[in-house]
């Protein structure tokens, strides 16, 4: 494919392989967030602010009608638009669901946490697009990234550009599944991380295809899913008997699921 996207895949997961892979943080540290999250926000913020510099020139290129009218860019595009928050968490509590019904725990854990960062990603970035406003590239006939309307995003689908909730969502899956690897055969993710992170690359690539997000756009909502991964994973296993993975994952407590051939059913026990 042409040098810009693969440049731009390249720088992608040049920051979110290392992100990914950061040490988690000593077992029973009490805190989710350190003051090294602040430092890492700031970083990718102003690395938005410097790419968005090239936001229109990056946009014109995708709109060019040579790569418009061509056939496999576009059915690319059209596929992975569907991957969204709301496709990915299903997929991920259908995995978390297999795992528990088949007594899977490793299945389970990966489908629970992939959801869990999935949900956190997706907030997060639905609280800052509400009240930026950031104007998506359609709307000003792709020439102007610096179009914005405060607290316009949590009325109107036109100005809830920043960040990408596709990329957002589809890097926490990614993240989750990588650090999920990491856990269990750390040997396995020279194949897992490049696999994750490609397949993370193509619901953004089909957004900037689409003409609804700007690059900065993507950069922003990469990083927040990396974010969200990290941090649900690592902390969930630095912490196992925290209350969600306890009521949810919890062998002998907690949320169970049993199946068969006729249905299946939910229980909950406690101890005390």
């Amino acid at each position: 494919m042409h040098r810009k996207i693969i440049v731009t895949s390249a720088l992608l997961l040049q920051w979110a392989l290392p992100l990914a892979a950061q040490t988690p943080e000593p077992a029973g540290a009490k805190t989710v967030f350190t003051s090294k999250d602040a430092i890492w926000f700031g970083a990718f913020a102003a690395g938005a602010a410097a790419l968005s510099t090239l936001d229109p020139h990056i946009t014109h290129w995708f709109q060019d009608s040579v790569r418009q009218y061509n056939k496999s860019m576009s059915r690319l595009a059209s596929s992975f638009t569907k991957v969204h928050e709301t496709t990915l968490t299903l997929a991920g509590l259908a995995t978390y669901g297999i795992g528990r019904l088949s007594h899977s725990e490793t299945v389970a854990d990966i489908g629970w946490h992939a959801t869990e960062s999935i949900f956190a990603a997706s907030v997060s970035s639905q609280i800052i697009r509400g009240p930026l406003g950031r104007s998506r590239p359609q709307v000003t006939h792709f020439d102007d990234q610096y179009d914005f309307k405060p607290f316009a995003g949590f009325g109107n689908f036109d100005y809830r550009a920043f960040p990408s909730i596709h990329a957002a969502s589809a890097f926490a899956a990614a993240t989750a599944v990588v650090l999920e690897t990491n856990h269990r055969k750390p040997q396995a993710n020279w194949i897992v991380a490049p696999v994750a992170y490609g397949i993370a690359l193509l619901p953004s690539y089909s957004r900037l295809y689409l003409g609804q997000h700007w690059a900065s756009d993507i950069l922003m909502g990469g990083f927040m899913g990396t974010f969200a991964g990290m941090k649900v994973v690592n902390y969930s296993h630095d912490h196992a008997d925290n209350p969600i993975d306890r009521f949810f994952l919890g062998r002998n407590r907690g949320l169970s699921m049993s199946g068969n051939a006729g249905g299946f059913s939910l229980s909950w026990a406690a101890t005390f």
